[in-house]
């Protein structure tokens, strides 16, 4: 959409979903050039937004796709799941490797919503389990669970500039996190 005009500049997807396959999330990556989106068909697409072309899809999850996320330096991708999962794409790779790079597994629900930190150390998941994760990119393993919320955590953003973030969930609250790392 262009803000001053108020008008819509371009449309991406539709010709590649079914009927029953809505887009569930949307993220645009930190140079504005690409677009991604989850799907409840399971695939994560990645679009160009000057020329509207789809450039990547993304095939891995089990079940459909709740949360997508760019890293901060655009050359990664990580996706949320209902099949309780989280999967690292990299987007540097050659466009015919379109396998996941890394999968995260430890939540005991759907993963609703995923970021990364600003300086991409952490992955960070909400789920449906009331849990917020926090999992190293390196490797796959979890390495902090922040546990607070009485219902879903079905959003999270994190601050651009501090070591906190703010969660929203199924149960009618936001609630703001401070966490400190080595």
């Amino acid at each position: 959409w262009g803000l001053q005009s108020g008008k819509m500049l371009a449309t991406l997807g539709g010709e590649e979903y079914g009927p029953a396959d809505g887009i569930t999330s949307v993220a645009v990556s930190p140079t504005s050039q690409l677009v991604a989106a989850g799907s409840l068909d399971k695939i994560v697409r990645v679009w160009d937004v000057e020329t509207g072309r789809l450039v990547r899809s993304f095939e891995g999850h089990r079940d459909s796709v709740y949360a997508v996320a760019f890293s901060p330096d655009g050359s990664m991708l990580l996706s949320g799941s209902l099949d309780k999962t989280l999967k690292l794409w990299d987007l540097t790779a050659s466009h015919q490797s379109n396998q996941c790079r890394l999968s995260f597994t430890g939540h005991k629900d759907f993963v609703l919503s995923v970021a990364f930190s600003p300086n991409g150390r952490w992955l960070i998941s909400g789920s449906k389990d009331r849990t917020i994760q926090f999992w190293d990119p390196r490797q796959s393993n979890m390495c902090l669970m922040l546990q607070g919320h009485k219902n879903a955590v079905i959003s999270i953003a994190h601050s651009p500039t501090t070591k906190s973030l703010a969660t929203g969930s199924g149960d009618c609250r936001a609630r703001t996190w401070l966490y400190y790392t080595n």
